[in-house]
Parts: structure tokens; C-alpha cells; sequence
């Protein structure tokens, strides 16, 4: 009978122990994979982020805007997009590296607006956004000098930003108010609604 007892104990203390060797397995495997995922979702950021920071390094000449949807008339739209091309006809803005820093100035007849930026790359329901930053150092606020915006679209802590940045060849794109698309591209963003404002490389 002691035998019986003995052999019932070592059992089940046996078992007790393979059941908490058992959960401290799993734990350590949920731990795993919780810094997997973290460093994949990191590591998509950063691609977009890096080949940006690259591709934005140059001077742009403003092109034209385009509204992309709104539910405005389409005189007020318009007259809203010739106003504000025809105030930008000559902005020109040039994004740079010095000393491993990135600034930006910008010209648009007597204006003159300098800075620094930032590229920040948002995941929303596994769509990537980037975002371009900018701080101000000298002249007007940056919303103000590319978009004629008051707002603080630049303002708040990194990430915050609403313009949304895409180079596409010879082409800059800063898209304001956009929305998330259903269908991401292969850049792995769309906008589906905001105000595109357009820039062409000239250096």
C-alpha cells in the first residue's frame, strides 16, 4: 500500500512539473512570437522609410494640384485649385542631408522657409502610410508655404502628420486629408480622397 502511495505522489508531482515545464514552453513561444511579429512590422516600416528618405533628397519645382474627391461643387473646386496654383507657380522647395541631418528650404517669390524633416511610416490595418514631417526653423509654417493651411498639419508629436508622401519617378506627391484605400498597391498605400499637390524633380 506504501508503495502504491509512494509511486501516486511521484506521479503526480511528475506531473505537475511537466505541466508547468508545459506553460513555460508556451509562454516562452508566445514571447517569440510577439518579437517576431514586432520586428517584421518594424522592418516593413523601415524599407519604405529608408528608400524615401533617399528618393525626396533634391530640389522640386511645384506642379499643379488635384482633387483627388469632394463633395464641393466643381466651380468652387476650381476656382479654389487655380487660386492656389497660381500662388505656388514658383515655389520651389529642396530637401537635403548635412552632417547625417535632413533640412529643407524653400523659395516662392519673396518667401523663404527653412526646416527640418522627417519620414514617418504609419501601419493601419496592414497598410502602410508615410508621412512626411517638418519642423520649422525660419520663414511662414511649412502647412502654410506648400498648402496655404493655417492648421497645424505639421504640428504634434512624430507620426501625427496628415500629408502622405509619395515619389514616383520625377514626381513628388503630398496628399492632404486622404483616406485609407481598400485596395493597397504594390507601394503598399493609395489615398482615396484628400488634395494631391505635385512637385517635379529639377535637380
Amino acid at each position: 500500500m506504501k508503495i502504491l502511495i509512494t509511486l501516486g505522489l511521484i506521479t503526480l508531482v511528475f506531473a505537475g512539473c511537466t505541466s508547468v515545464e508545459y506553460q513555460q514552453m508556451q509562454n516562452e513561444r508566445e514571447r517569440l512570437r510577439a518579437a517576431y511579429e514586432e520586428a517584421r512590422i518594424k522592418n516593413d516600416r523601415r524599407a519604405p522609410k529608408d528608400r524615401l528618405e533617399q528618393e525626396i533628397l533634391g530640389t522640386w519645382q511645384f506642379l499643379g494640384v488635384e482633387v483627388l474627391e469632394s463633395d464641393l461643387s466643381n466651380e468652387i473646386v476650381r476656382a479654389a485649385v487655380a487660386l492656389d496654383e497660381s500662388s505656388r507657380k514658383n515655389l520651389t522647395i529642396r530637401f537635403f542631408e548635412e552632417n547625417g541631418m535632413r533640412f529643407y528650404e524653400g523659395n516662392n517669390g519673396g518667401i523663404r522657409v527653412t526646416g527640418k524633416f522627417s519620414i514617418y511610416v504609419e501601419r493601419i490595418a496592414e497598410v502602410l502610410y508615410p508621412e512626411l514631417g517638418m519642423n520649422q526653423s525660419s520663414g511662414i509654417r511649412p502647412g502654410e508655404f506648400l498648402f496655404n493651411s493655417r492648421s497645424p498639419i505639421f504640428g504634434g508629436p512624430p507620426g501625427t502628420s496628415n500629408v502622405l508622401i509619395s515619389v514616383q519617378g520625377s514626381q513628388l506627391h503630398l496628399t492632404l486629408g486622404a483616406g485609407v484605400s481598400q485596395a493597397p498597391t504594390p507601394d503598399g498605400w493609395v489615398q482615396s480622397d484628400g488634395i494631391r499637390y505635385s512637385f517635379e524633380r529639377v535637380k
